[in-house]
């Protein structure tokens, strides 16, 4: 699949889901955390990590992945992922990954706003991933296109971040995909 992607030269959109039943055993008698409260967040961003950790983009480096909610995370946790596995002695389930994970994050990996309309975090996610690599959503169903909208048109972007962040970086991405 992933030799197709780059052949293509299209993103995929990797989505969140709840975690299988088999997996679940750590949010019994919290049950309102599988979903999109905490486990789609979890689920992918572990999913994106192993993906970085497995030498797909050693293999394959033009793929490029997009991750919703502003990147699951992952902008937060991935220096000090990055911090440990530099630290581990052993290498034991380090993957086959040649670069460091933060390196695969900044050029294989986009993040969109969906359904996290929280401003500090937009910024913070900037910092770690470039402006150039964000990209606006609303997450519908689970929003509506009005609260999105209201919270961009308040977040407190420049007006050359929020084109590009808005509109710009979505039409770069997605330039010759019919």
């Amino acid at each position: 699949m992933w030799a197709a992607v780059a052949d293509l030269g299209v993103p995929v959109y990797l989505h969140p889901r709840e975690p299988l039943p088999v997996q679940q055993a750590i949010y019994a008698g919290y049950e309102s955390l599988v979903g999109s409260a905490w486990g789609f967040a979890h689920e992918t961003a572990t999913h994106a990590v192993r993906l970085m950790l497995s030498g797909l983009f050693d293999r394959h480096p033009g793929v490029q992945v997009i991750l919703g909610h502003l990147a699951e995370g992952l902008p937060f946790l991935l220096p000090r992922l990055e911090h440990r596995l530099d630290k581990q002695q052993d290498g034991a389930g380090l993957g086959t990954a040649r670069r460091k994970v933060s390196e695969y994050f900044s050029d294989n990996f986009y993040a969109t706003t969906s359904g996290h309309f929280h401003t500090r975090t937009l910024f913070d996610t900037i910092a770690e991933l470039g402006v150039d690599r964000v990209m606006f959503s609303a997450d519908y169903p689970y929003e509506t296109m009005e609260e999105a909208a209201g919270w961009f048109d308040s977040s407190l972007l420049s007006a050359n971040d929020a084109r590009k962040i808005g509109r710009e970086n979505a039409r770069r991405l997605f330039a010759g995909i019919a």
